[in-house]
């Protein structure tokens, strides 16, 4: 079996492939790794008789002309979360079976989205500044829980769905937004239901799991943001592109809702940004899903080892998941 490692040489590239997981694809087939970063046109070069393609965040969409040039290719792994700016709908009509970590990740991305909200719930960062400069009484400090608190869900794709395995405990009472999703889905979250999404930013805890996608660009918006209840948490784990920047600091400025954020319209942050020196912000540097990365590479040369063996694949990305994924 020939693999094309189509991931640009760097430390990004050394971050998910360590020693021990060269060896094992190594061990898989006779593998190509990217010497530099390659483009359409190199890929179209180098991925005749190549049998699996393994994909990384800087390498080039597998288009319609790259599969032309690809008399042999069966699988596409790619180690990051969504294939929709990896492959095209091609792909799928030329019965190329497409797999990803996306659910590894989602498992990280839904353990910090719950870090964040109980995080603000509990008051964490401002205690932990006033216990550093010598205070104790935390009398004035807003401690909340998410025991039984209302919860609204923006999305439930796989990380919306790992989050909700995470607050079952809590017994929150949930209201979960999503036009692609029937009731029955729900059915082994019985504290959730479906609502729309002004009932679902009615609450107060509020969490975006939408994908960015043309349709979601800019959902909540002003308006909308003014849904959230006084005191509300919004925290957007997802893309920045689904909240409105401007809308959300004017809600921030006016100290009515507060946000943990680990997604920005523009990134890195910018050192000046209005969102740093804000005391109702919670913020990350979008470390939620792909800071733990060998777990997200031991899935995808899983599923590359099941390919080869013929067995079925437990990462497999189907057609109706990847319509719906981040762009």
């Amino acid at each position: 079996m020939r693999i094309l490692v189509a991931f640009a040489p760097g430390d990004l590239r050394e971050s998910f492939f360590l020693p021990a997981h060269r060896t094992r694809l190594e061990s898989l087939g006779t593998v190509e790794w990217a010497e530099a970063p390659l483009s359409e046109a190199d890929l179209v070069d180098r991925v005749g008789g190549v049998d699996a393609l393994v994909t990384g965040w800087e390498s080039p969409r597998v288009t319609a002309e790259v599969l032309d040039a690809a008399d042999d290719l069966g699988l596409v792994a790619h180690t990051g979360g969504s294939v929709a700016s990896v492959v095209e709908g091609a792909v799928y009509d030329d019965g190329i079976a497409v797999v990803s970590a996306n659910d590894v990740m989602a498992d990280h991305t839904a353990e910090h989205a719950l870090a964040l909200l109980l995080g603000h719930l509990r008051s964490v960062p401002s205690l932990d500044r006033a216990t550093a400069g010598g205070e104790w009484d935390a009398d004035g400090a807003d401690i909340r829980t998410l025991h039984g608190a209302e919860v609204g869900l923006v999305g439930l794709g796989t990380i919306g769905r790992k989050l909700l395995g995470h607050l079952a405990p809590f017994e929150p009472d949930v209201t979960v937004y999503d036009p692609y999703v029937e009731p029955s889905a729900l059915s082994a979250w019985p504290f959730a239901s479906l609502g729309s999404l002004d009932a679902a930013l009615e609450s107060a805890v509020v969490s975006v799991h939408a994908a960015r996608t043309e349709e979601t660009v800019g959902m909540v918006d002003a308006e909308r943001l003014a849904r959230l209840p006084d005191g509300a948490l919004l925290v957007n784990t997802a893309r920045a592109a689904i909240v409105e920047e401007d809308a959300l600091l004017a809600e921030l400025r006016s100290g009515r809702i507060a946000a943990a954020l680990d997604v920005y319209h523009e990134e890195p942050l910018p050192e000046d940004h209005e969102l740093r020196d804000l005391e109702n912000v919670l913020a990350t540097p979008h470390v939620g899903g792909s800071r733990i990365r060998p777990p997200l590479t031991d899935a995808v040369l899983d599923d590359v080892e099941r390919w080869k063996n013929g067995e079925s694949l437990d990462h497999r990305i189907p057609r109706e998941q990847w319509a719906t994924m981040t762009r």
